[in-house]
């Protein structure tokens, strides 16, 4: 078996949905008729149903059709958006270009992407009419070309990968199948070693008319194995070109490395690391914080007690520094980089509301929650206050509410908060739940942040809001009532226009024991997944299906349909988090303990392992109970106890026989 032989097979990978032949609309039907063609792509993106296409395929789709109106070309899923980049299949196409360059050169060169058309023929596409949009696509091309290759070079391809025919190849095992075969055969070659500097994957560029994604800030994801990598840096590619043009060398991320370890390791291994943000041996009472929270990047965490916060910052080698104090502040509006320099904001009137006066600013801190940017924390005398962290801490801004708030939240971005409140009409007195919206822009000139006017929405129950929770993208709200036990999905794509696109609501027991439905979050890129924790007698966590994208842009609601009920964790669960992989959430017991439920599929209950994680400071009320955050890799799992105790479960240090790597104990 020959090199030739493998960079064909990864070839074949990278035929995707590709470009536009033709396409026709019916303005009278409001029907479309499109021809697509495949081919080799470049610049391989995910879509939100988790197919692969070519990122101009979509912008032009999205062109034609408008926002909501898209298909997937390949699995026919309607109303899909842009994930991201998966950049390592591009670094792969990369990886191709440099061996041809390579290798080639004296040779019989292999035109490998200047006769990309032999993938693209006009056969391979399909024309069909569909009212919103259908596109399809020839199936058979890989088949095509596999019937090509001789049935020698079949047997030997799976002796090579250890697998038997028919079965599909692991992306990772593809890449580092080619890499090490192409590092064997060069260090046996003089010829070869004279143009090679590093001794694994180290390729010549050629700069030439193949155009290189502007997609670099998009999400990196790795569509085949569902996992997120750090792949090749295009951007130092190019300026490797421009620096040395004759001896120019790429060099494989040592994320790979790190996503070799997940995959062994996860969910059973980990590396277990805690760090103490006080020390509490010299005192006679440890000291408790009343709500804590960790931002959804991973670099930061705060701290709240009665008066006093605290953000600490979360650095990315934990081994070498552990977390330090950025920022504090009082309730009294001081903020500083430590209890001991202290200073008020110039602009005083950022700590009163426009137009009030305020004698007494004494108040009590009750739920803080961070997002990237921002600080917020709402508690007693109905006040909520923001603190921006690019500014030193400084608070920027101070609102009063009608009523109380009950709980809040804000989207990662820091574009929008929400404030839960119970109203009282004036005339008949009965109560409302109300979820008040605070927008936040960035002025033009000093990208300060900006408040708009808040605005204010009904639910049509009396039940007071409970939890309020932001999806990822802060495309939809979904919230608890605290006395019905019910729980809804406000979807936000029109932020002037919410509208409820999901109700249900859990028969549970409604005892004064009982703290009711505890946390909904929805699953990062896919709002028709949902897992719903309760503090109830016989009311275990369940993940269900909103089903949330198959009314959108319809006038009804949803009712969603249970998937999977976890008896095994019990009904005394305070909080759960969902990996951005979307295959495990994490959950948050009564008395400390945090468990891990793995399930690739979330659907099949025999495919589902269950892990206890570790065991953190127990809480007598979900307010005070421990914050949990999956990485933005989803490779390790952060902890923050009221104890002011950060746990990191490191899922991809090491080798399950590592000395630093320990077991977690099995629950099912």
């Amino acid at each position: 078996m020959n090199s030739d032989e493998i960079v064909h097979d990864i070839q074949d990978c990278l035929v995707l949905p590709k470009e536009i032949l033709n396409f026709q609309r019916n303005e009278i039907t409001n029907d479309y008729s499109i021809k697509i063609r495949s081919g080799l792509v470049d610049d391989v993106s995910m879509l939100s149903c988790g197919c692969c296409t070519s990122e101009k395929l979509y912008t032009k789709l999205l062109g034609l059709m408008g926002d909501g109106c898209v298909r997937c070309p390949s699995c026919q899923s309607g109303n899909v958006s842009m994930v991201g980049a998966v950049k390592p299949l591009r670094s792969i196409f990369t990886l191709l270009q440099l061996y041809q360059r390579t290798y080639k050169e004296s040779d019989n060169e292999i035109e490998l992407f200047a006769n990309s058309d032999k993938y693209s023929a006009d056969d391979s596409a399909t024309t069909t009419t569909h009212r919103s949009l259908l596109i399809s696509q020839d199936a058979s091309l890989t088949s095509k070309q596999v019937e090509k290759t001789p049935s020698q070079y079949k047997s030997n391809r799976s002796e090579y990968f250890g697998r038997s025919l028919g079965k599909p190849y692991s992306l990772l095992s593809l890449f580092h199948a080619v890499a090490t075969k192409v590092n064997s055969e060069s260090a046996g070659t003089k010829s070869h070693s004279d143009s090679i500097n590093q001794p694994q994957a180290s390729l010549s560029f050629e700069d030439n008319d193949n155009e290189l994604s502007s997609t670099d800030d998009l999400k990196v994801l790795d569509n085949a194995s569902n996992t997120r990598t750090v792949p090749i840096s295009q951007g130092s590619v190019i300026e490797s070109i421009k620096s040395d043009p004759q001896n120019l060398t790429v060099s494989v991320s040592t994320n790979e490395e790190k996503e070799y370890y997940f995959a062994k390791c996860f969910p059973v291994y980990r590396r277990r690391t805690q760090f103490n943000t006080h020390q509490k041996f010299l005192k006679t009472k440890s000291k408790l914080f009343v709500n804590m929270s960790i931002s959804p990047d991973c670099t930061k965490f705060a701290l709240i007690t009665e008066h006093k916060w605290e953000v600490y910052g979360i650095s990315n080698d934990l081994s070498k520094q552990h977390p330090v104090l950025l920022f504090c502040g009082k309730s009294t509006g001081e903020y500083g980089p430590d209890f001991d320099n202290l200073q008020y904001p110039t602009d005083k009137d950022v700590l009163t509301p426009k137009g009030k006066k305020v004698q007494n600013d004494s108040w009590e801190h009750y739920y803080c929650k961070l997002s990237n940017n921002l600080l917020v924390i709402s508690g007693t005398k109905r006040k909520l206050r923001i603190f921006d962290l690019n500014q030193g801490g400084q608070p920027i801004y101070t609102y009063f509410s009608s009523f109380p708030i009950r709980c809040i939240d804000i989207d990662s971005n820091s574009n929008l908060l929400a404030c839960g409140v119970t109203g009282k009409d004036r005339n008949t007195g009965s109560e409302q739940a109300l979820i008040v919206f605070h927008r936040i822009t960035r002025n033009k000139v000093t990208s300060e942040p900006e408040f708009l006017s808040p605005f204010t929405i009904t639910l049509p129950y009396r039940d007071p809001i409970n939890t309020l929770q932001f999806s990822s993208d802060g495309l939809y709200l979904s919230c608890s009532t605290a006395l019905e036990s019910r729980f809804l999905v406000i979807s936000l794509r029109k932020v002037n226009e919410p509208r409820l696109v999901m109700k249900s609501l859990r028969s549970i027991d409604t005892s004064m024991e009982s703290e009711g439905i505890t946390d909904t979050k929805l699953f990062p890129g896919n709002p028709n997944l949902m897992c719903v924790t309760s503090t109830a007698f016989n009311a275990p966590p369940i993940v269900i299906n909103t089903k949330i994208q198959n009314t959108e842009g319809l006038q009804s609601v949803a009712q969603p349909t249970m998937l999977i009920r976890l008896d095994e964790l019990g009904s005394k669960i305070y909080k759960c988090e969902v990996s951005p992989r979307n295959d495990s959430i994490a959950f948050l017991e009564r008395n400390g303990s945090v468990c891990i439920m793995f399930a690739p599929t979330m659907m099949d209950n025999e495919k589902k392992r269950i892990v206890l994680v570790d065991m953190v400071a127990n809480a007598s009320r979900a307010k005070e109970s421990a914050a949990l955050r999956f990485s933005p890799d989803g490779h390790k799992l952060l902890i923050l106890d009221r104890k002011g105790i950060l746990y990191i479960e490191d899922f991809s240090h090491g080798l399950p026989q590592g000395h630093e790597v320990t077991k977690c104990k099995q629950i099912n």
